[in-house]
């Protein structure tokens, strides 16, 4: 399990997203509120328009979107 809050810059991946390409990373962490009294914290992610698909030149990182600690994954 992962030690969060995670820094500002780690690759991630989102937990739905079991697939190998994912395993480098889908998005990249750039902004963290918490850790709230749960322990747990929200991540402001950068991710590609398509979710769906590792991010580069094709697939640049556009789309903004709030992680919840409990589904993010740093990337392998």
């Amino acid at each position: 399990m992962a030690t969060h809050p995670l820094p500002v810059g780690t690759r991630v991946r989102h937990y739905g997203q079991q697939w190998a390409a994912a395993r480098t990373g889908t998005a990249t962490v750039r902004e963290v509120k918490g850790p709230w009294p749960d322990g747990s914290c929200e991540y402001r992610v950068t991710a590609g328009e398509d979710f769906s698909r590792r991010t580069g030149p094709d697939n640049p990182e556009t789309r903004n979107a709030w992680w919840s600690s409990t589904a993010t994954i740093p990337a392998a």
